[in-house]
């Protein structure tokens, strides 16, 4: 299968591994020619600035024609309406016009912020957060596509993201309040459950460990392994459980890390 990863970041660079290993044709982008040295075997790369493309050239047209993308683009920490949703946009222009196969959208659990309890797909979000505005209004720019599965992922842990050490020596909030995590190997696994879909249809999902973890056990237990410590003061902020339910039934997909605690000692 013909695949453009567009984002070749943190996440990108595994997946690409992942999908090439699986034997799919993978091209991969970013903004210059220098972040596209030394790809693995089998990885063709591709600039692409979409904050500059102003239209679709032949060899853009060529790479997306007839390809599932991936759009792994972080949103930053900007709010509003910004040049995240404008490049999201252009995407969308990109991939109408090469007539892409399919598109894979990674968007972000923080689009339910400020909201407590058990949420899911269906969930009515605080637009008026500036934050959750930024994530719909990127959301919404990819699902004019009429191929769009959006991916929901919580908070990124893998290698080199280890929670334990983003936490290092700092004091945190809400010690019985619940952790949203996934790792990377999952995101991954849940790509390589869709790419056989034959009949694509649009989708939103979230991706977040299962089992319920609090805060003061995840981060106790990430600190231990990293060799870190973490101190937590009594304030309560959400108890906000991010249901991922619909993805495992939707592909009877099985992650390998149910609980965010089992997951970091695959973060080294």
């Amino acid at each position: 299968m013909k695949i453009v990863i567009v984002g070749y970041g943190w996440l990108g660079q595994q997946l690409a591994v992942a999908l090439c290993a699986d034997g799919h044709q993978l091209v991969v982008t970013r903004r210059n020619a220098q972040s596209l040295v030394n790809l693995p075997a089998g990885v063709k790369g591709l600039v692409l600035d979409l904050n500059l493309q102003d239209n679709c050239p032949e060899n853009v047209a060529d790479a997306f024609s007839n390809a599932v993308v991936i759009c792994a683009i972080a949103p930053g920490q900007q709010s509003g309406t910004n040049s995240y949703v404008k490049s999201l946009q252009q995407l969308n222009s990109i991939i109408t016009k090469a007539g892409s196969k399919a598109l894979i959208h990674f968007s972000s659990t923080g689009i339910y912020q400020g909201l407590d309890g058990n949420v899911d797909e269906n969930s009515l979000l605080l637009e008026s957060l500036p934050r959750v505005q930024l994530l719909v209004a990127g959301e919404k720019a990819l699902q004019q596509f009429p191929r769009c599965i959006t991916l929901r992922l919580a908070g990124l842990m893998g290698p080199g993201r280890h929670p334990g050490r983003f936490v290092a020596n700092k004091t945190l909030p809400d010690p019985n309040g619940l952790i949203n995590m996934v790792h990377a190997v999952d995101i991954i696994g849940a790509v390589q459950s869709i790419l056989p879909t034959e009949h694509w249809q649009s989708a939103i999902y979230n991706l977040s460990c299962p089992v319920k973890l609090s805060r003061r056990d995840f981060y106790q237990r990430a600190t231990d392994l990293a060799g870190t410590q973490v101190q937590f003061v009594p304030e309560t902020l959400s108890q906000r459980y991010v249901n991922s339910q619909k993805f495992i039934t939707q592909y009877n997909f099985q992650y390998r890390f149910i609980s965010a605690g089992d997951a970091l000692a695959y973060c080294f």
